[in-house]
């Protein structure tokens, strides 16, 4: 049975009375909605967005507390 399969999916020709029946149940399909994939791209943003400035917050403090002696507040 797995050999008719592999010769019916490769498009090779096979000899007559071998391997003439076709696959039972067709590749599945899936589709995913616009508003399913619209609600995920925005929630990765956001996710993306604080995961960013939490980044940034720590990157700017450290830059500033090593550089607030040679600031001037002239």
């Amino acid at each position: 049975m797995s050999d008719c399969l592999i010769k019916a999916f490769s498009g090779c020709a096979c000899p007559p009375g071998e391997c003439a029946e076709k696959p039972v149940t067709p590749a599945p399909v899936t589709f995913v909605s616009w508003r399913t994939q619209a609600i995920a791209c925005l929630a990765f943003g956001f996710l993306a967005a604080i995961v960013t400035a939490a980044w940034m917050e720590t990157q700017f403090k450290t830059q500033d507390l090593s550089h607030q002696e040679q600031v001037s507040w002239k």
